[in-house]
């Protein structure tokens, strides 16, 4: 490897050669670079690269699992993008156990690094103009993020903003990016504190201001400064990097307010109650006019509807697209925002609908190309004449491709991980109904050894937990369990996201009652389909789910073999939903607390898990991070102790450095061995669920 990182070899398939082999399962397909989207024959050629794989996956045997490192190890490429004319790639890509920036030149076919992290991972970027990017990066999980900017070499790095170091105050300038003004070259839009002294000045006063700011020069120029009593929920800018709207938190009403230009008074367009996860307006960004607002609204359709919105005549019209299930995921539209091409939402799966036919017919084309994948356009030129396309399954973590139209080419540029898919297994949608008649939606992903039999299974309810929703496609911890025997039930309980939100609302002050419900007739379900053995049920979850496993084995301790709990929140007291909610929030301000969690103290303290302890029957793993910015260290501070005094069989992990999940590849890998040691012992081989105290016979809010 050369000395230099900067020209390190990436390993990129030097691809958009005169022709490349992929191997996937047990087909070799070599396919010309010259691959025209309109040809049958390309079909039939191209096919085998990324197809279903059920007929192959269905003839496996004793096939050995994926390993950890192939499903947990960083990524061998994230979030690639295309330079505004086309001729380069930039992506990141793991280096020394981090993500570093790479760039790929098309023209050719080298890639090499740009910079790399000193001592954390790169986190997301973007191209501004051909010639610099601007890139975010994690420091020590804290969710503050340093933001630079650096040319293509690498050596020319501009410090725009730090991260906020909550033991150590506020170092330097601290920002996030509001917009990063794709149609300027030179700016972006930021909000936060600037002090002038990026190196060495330490925060102790002033105030917050909404500026353009240059990403070659730190040039500044103010366009806004709230008044310390304002509580902004959002800021838009129109194309031009003008500030043309904004969203006021006033107690529990939300009022958005536009105005024509920069320095021109706001007026008020709307106003209404404030949700926290599905707001009754949801603005996109502005048409190219700069007058058009595309917006969803839950004025009319509770899963929402797509609009236009005149701001000059402060007139919303007529629904454009109302998803006939599930809710609008992105709005596509062209490039220079002129034309609304059409629509993603989600489903049991991904769907779209198109309002420009040439678009409609090339989305057409691929998946047909890529028969039963999911097929995006993640990156485009300004020309629109090269993009880059992610083709991914639940089988397949995601390949990318270069369609370059004007030569008619289609090429593999990377695969995300080099895992054969004929060893994973379909993750499918289910049903179920919930003891008080509600539709379930869930994933279920069965073990080869299911067949016919009963197996040990793991019911991992997702975090939030409200507006997240589980979705189809590849999940690295359902294909880690079910390729290692264990049935894996991912449920969209109450509260999720993607169903509307009087979904949403059946999930307010539900946690560890209906919520937990959910998970527990998800559970009952699967036994009574034949697919779970009843003596061999565990619950594993991160976040809110982390909870939802710790109430499972308290609430329910009949039903639980064993129960991991990963950043959990053990204690609703101090649960909150953003970073540093319950320092800044004024006393009449909108409270998650109460909104969400529970009404009152007595309320919250029904479910809060560390009241329960002593009624854990069976063994739990737990792992936290002491950065952890949302589920702060004190919730296990909290909790262990009382482990240590009920005497309690338990494991845990704390990683000092990592925050809400461990980002660090070697925490992460870490943190999967030693579940799947955790699982071994006391879920695939467990002889009997009670393995701590006396049993007993508790009746809880979650048991009706």
């Amino acid at each position: 490897m050369p000395t230099d990182p900067r020209r390190a070899r990436l390993g990129l398939n030097p691809g958009l050669r005169a022709a490349y082999t992929v191997c996937m399962a047990d087909s070799c397909f070599r396919t010309a670079s010259s691959l025209f989207l309109s040809a049958p024959r390309l079909r039939r050629r191209i096919v085998g690269l990324i197809i279903s794989l059920s007929t192959v996956a269905g003839f496996a045997q004793e096939v050995a699992p994926p390993t950890i490192d192939q499903l947990f190890s960083l990524p061998q490429i994230r979030q690639p993008r295309l330079s505004p004319d086309g001729t380069k790639i930039a992506f990141l890509y793991p280096h020394e156990k981090r993500l570093a920036l790479g760039v790929f030149d098309r023209a050719t076919k080298e890639s090499r690094m740009i910079l790399k992290g000193t001592d954390e991972s790169l986190h997301s970027f973007f191209w501004k103009g051909n010639d610099r990017i601007v890139f975010s990066a994690d420091v020590a999980g804290n969710e503050s993020f340093f933001i630079g900017s650096t040319d293509l070499s690498g050596r020319r790095v501009l410090r725009i903003a730090e991260s906020q170091r909550l033991q150590e105050n506020l170092t330097g300038d601290v920002a996030g990016i509001l917009d990063p003004l794709p149609f300027d070259p030179d700016r972006i839009l930021v909000h936060g504190f600037f002090n002038g002294n990026v190196d060495n000045a330490l925060f102790v006063g002033g105030a917050a201001v909404v500026a353009r700011l240059n990403v070659r020069n730190r040039g500044l120029s103010p366009l806004l400064e709230p008044h310390p009593n304002e509580r902004h929920y959002r800021f838009m800018a129109d194309n031009r990097g003008r500030l043309r709207l904004r969203a006021k938190l006033q107690g529990a009403t939300l009022t958005w307010e536009h105005r024509a230009d920069d320095g021109r008074e706001f007026t008020r367009l709307a106003q209404h109650p404030f949700h926290g996860y599905a707001e009754t307006w949801d603005p996109q960004f502005f048409a190219a006019d700069n007058n058009t607002l595309w917006l969803i609204s839950r004025e009319e359709h509770d899963r929402g509807a797509l609009h236009a919105f005149d701001l000059a005549k402060g007139e919303r019209g007529p629904a454009l697209f109302v998803p006939p299930e599930g809710e609008i995921e992105e709005i596509i539209v062209s490039t220079d925002r002129t034309r609304l091409l059409g629509v993603r939402y989600e489903a049991e799966r991904p769907r779209y609908h198109w309002f420009d036919a040439e678009r409609g017919a090339l989305q057409a084309s691929l998946e047909e190309t890529f028969n039963g994948c999911d097929v995006r356009l993640t990156s485009w030129s300004e020309n629109n004449q090269v993009a880059l396309v992610w083709v991914g399954h639940d089988r397949e973590p995601g390949v990318y491709f270069v369609l370059d139209r004007a030569a008619g080419s289609l090429a593999q540029f990377k695969r995300m991980r080099e895992i054969d898919p004929a060893i994973l297994l379909p993750r499918k949608p289910v049903r179920y109904t919930a003891r008080d008649g509600l539709p379930i939606e869930a994933y279920l992903t069965v073990p080869r050894a299911a067949a016919g039999k009963r197996v040990p299974l793991v019911i991992i309810p997702h975090g939030g937990p409200f507006g997240i929703r589980e979705s189809w496609g590849f999940d690295a911890e359902a294909q880690f369990l079910a390729t290692r025997g264990y049935a894996v039930l991912q449920p969209n309980y109450r509260g999720s996201g993607g169903y509307g939100r009087s979904f949403i609302d059946r999930g307010r002050h539900q946690w560890g009652r209906a919520m937990q419900d959910d998970l527990t007739d998800g559970v009952k379900w699967a036994i009574n389909e034949g697919i779970a053995d009843p003596e061999r049920i565990g619950i594993y979850g991160a976040s809110y789910g982390g909870y939802a496993a710790l109430a499972g084995a308290m609430f329910t301790p009949d039903l639980y073999a064993c129960a991991v709990n990963y950043v959990g929140a053990a204690d609703l007291e101090i649960t909150f939903k953003d970073r540093g909610d319950d320092a800044w929030r004024m006393p009449d301000d909108f409270s998650y607390h109460t909104a969400w969690v529970g009404p009152n103290r007595a309320y919250r303290e029904e479910t809060s898990a560390i009241n329960f302890v002593e009624r854990l029957r069976v063994p739990t793993l737990h792992a936290y991070g002491a950065k952890d910015p949302r589920v702060k260290i004190d919730h296990w501070e909290r909790l262990e102790p009382l482990l240590r005094k009920h005497g309690k069989d338990y494991q845990a992990i704390v990683e000092g450095k990592q925050g809400h999940g461990f980002r660090d590849q070697t925490a992460s890998i870490s943190f999967y061995a030693a579940l799947e040691k955790f699982l071994e012992a006391n879920l695939r081989n467990a002889t009997g669920r009670v393995r701590v105290g006396k049993p007993e016979v508790v009746e809880m809010p979650a048991r009706k």
